[in-house]
């Protein structure tokens, strides 16, 4: 009885944290701020050089996981892109678009490591090993790999609107 007390508490524990960090992801990120940064992240898109492989995709390992993603994943994956595709894509670039979307992107680097703290900070164990995979694909990349890189984020806007709130994400898309 004892243990199935505990295992119960623990499973409250577990999803009230969750919850704390989304409801910390509600109050720092609007939902206009996630809109407009897809449709400057497509309109960067459209201004570079075509996909040459449209159906191989960088983040196809983690779609199985987005769902389970949690705040840690978020901030890790966007630790990933700044370092290794944003950095090297648009290093010395004074270009509106670019500049309009990292001045976004650093205010939703900024609010996950602020609401990272409501809750569970470690990486999720889906994510784990996909993170640590896409880290290593990313850091070899060549420019037509970062253009394939930046397309593919607004797959991630999309996991994060979702694990927002549920109820929200049809503002969003």
């Amino acid at each position: 009885m004892r243990i199935v007390t505990l295992l119960a508490l623990c499973a409250v524990l577990c999803c009230s944290q969750g919850h704390k960090q989304e409801e910390c992801l509600n109050q720092h990120i609007p939902p206009t701020m996630i809109k407009d940064m897809m449709e400057t992240s497509e309109f960067i898109q459209k201004s570079l050089p075509r996909d040459s492989a449209p159906f191989h995709r960088i983040l196809g390992k983690l779609k199985k996981c987005s769902k389970k993603l949690n705040v840690a994943d978020f901030k890790r994956i966007l630790e990933i892109y700044d370092e290794h595709v944003f950095q090297n894509l648009w290093k010395n670039n004074t270009h509106q678009l670019p500049k309009m979307f990292m001045d976004s992107f650093v205010r939703l680097k900024d609010t996950m490591e602020i609401c990272e703290t409501k809750g569970k900070q470690t990486l999720s164990l889906c994510a784990r090993e996909d993170l640590k995979t896409i880290e290593d694909t990313f850091k070899t990349l060549q420019p037509k790999g970062l253009f394939k890189a930046q397309s593919e984020f607004r797959s991630v806007l999309v996991w994060i609107s979702i694990a927002m709130d549920k109820k929200r994400t049809h503002e969003i898309h």
